[in-house]
């Protein structure tokens, strides 16, 4: 069967079944490689490091968690642009594979138009061989046969557009295997975007929660330093100046997260991973669910509209309005924590097209008591959509 992302390219009429004829072009893997490795190396160290206690460990202890957390995140957002370098390279390889068998199959059009003028003009005007006229004329003349009599009646030059024909569909089975290996590929390197953005995810994560620990040690620690610069001023003096170094170690690391790109997305380039269903743009791997939703509900009289995919600015502004304006409370404050909750952008479902907030009569569904809210309760999870208990509208593939 062809690939899928191929199939999406060309449509059913190009893809007859083929063998990869032709070697693709792609990136050596050599220094993927190397960089994968080193990505693993730092996911390992940061694992350890997340799990310091920050109030009971040394303040090296915290200097060096802090620094294989920080690199961690610094390793893995590289990881994730490597990855995605790579992804729009194999969509652009894709792309031109396709065009390349387009092209090939417009030819092909042209040639066959050729040949069949040819063959009409020496139907009407046969030579004098009798054995020619017999085979031109036979109700089921073949190719074969009709190469022979064109080659008794035709001279060489006038043949061209057969050999060309012969040469053209040799070339689309190359093309078309060299299309369907790049459809393969396009989707593996997606697949490897998806995977380093958990990666980032973790990894943003460990150092948040590593964070918030040293900053309520901060807290602690500094309180005691004043405490203690009355009673012992040299004591409390180091403390301070030990306790100010981690807190400067924090500041640049949060400074420098900031100046990184704020959310992680998944990235939709030239894949068609994100489509509308009715005008609502979800991911493609659940669109069939949300039109049989959509459709059922409609049967039942229930006519739901809504919104599905939207970018990471969109998250964005929803944190800075619900959580706070600083970079902590966009990126970092627990969901929990934000009134309403709101997800932290590269986490919530709407920013990989998995989540819809439905509305009814042209307004979101906001009660329980709603037809709609009665109706998706009913029959939603039957398409795959379960509902955010604290909020009505908003269904997804895993209820968050």
């Amino acid at each position: 069967m062809p690939h899928p992302r191929l199939r999406r390219c060309l449509g059913p009429a190009a893809l007859a079944a083929s063998l990869v004829l032709g070697a693709l072009v792609v990136p050596s893997s050599a220094g993927a490689d190397a960089r994968s490795e080193r990505a693993e190396i730092q996911r390992k160290r940061a694992a350890a490091a997340a799990q310091i206690d920050a109030l009971r460990a040394t303040d090296a202890q915290v200097e060096s968690a802090l620094a294989a957390l920080h690199a961690n995140v610094r390793t893995q957002t590289a990881a994730l642009r490597d990855a995605e370098r790579r992804s729009a390279e194999a969509d652009a390889a894709l792309a031109r594979a396709t065009e390349q068998v387009r092209a090939k199959e417009a030819e092909i059009a042209a040639l066959d138009a050729a040949v069949k003028k040819l063959a009409v003009e020496t139907f009407i005007r046969p030579p004098s061989s009798e054995s020619l006229l017999d085979s031109l004329q036979a109700e089921n003349i073949g190719e074969a046969e009709l190469k022979q009599a064109l080659l008794e009646a035709k001279s060489s030059s006038q043949l061209d557009s057969l050999d060309q024909l012969d040469r053209a569909r040799e070339d689309l089975e190359i093309a078309r295997g060299q299309a369907e290996a790049a459809a393969a590929e396009a989707e593996r390197q997606q697949a490897a975007v998806s995977n380093r953005v958990q990666e980032l995810t973790v990894a943003r994560d460990q150092q948040a929660r590593v964070a918030a620990d040293v900053q309520a040690r901060l807290d602690r620690q500094l309180s005691e330093a004043a405490f203690l610069a009355e009673r012992d001023a040299a004591l409390g003096a180091q403390i301070a100046a030990e306790q100010a170094r981690i807190a400067a170690q924090l500041a640049a690391q949060r400074a420098a997260s900031a100046r990184r790109a704020g959310p992680v997305t998944i990235s939709v380039t030239g894949s068609g991973n994100i489509v509308s269903v009715r005008g609502i743009q979800v991911h493609k791997s659940i669109a069939d669910d949300l039109a049989g939703l959509l459709s059922a509900a409609e049967g039942d009289g229930i006519s739901l509209s809504g919104w599905g995919y939207r970018d990471s600015s969109r998250q964005v502004e929803l944190r800075r309005q619900n959580c706070g304006p600083s970079y902590y409370d966009i990126y970092q404050k627990p969901p929990s924590a934000c009134s309403p909750p709101t997800a932290r952008p590269g986490q919530s479902l709407h920013e990989r097209g998995l989540a819809v907030d439905f509305t009814y009569g042209g307004r979101t569904i906001q009660s329980r008591s709603s037809p709609a809210f009665q109706w998706l309760r009913a029959n939603a999870a039957r398409y795959g959509f379960y509902n955010l208990p604290s909020e009505p509208w908003h269904w997804s593939v895993d209820g968050n």
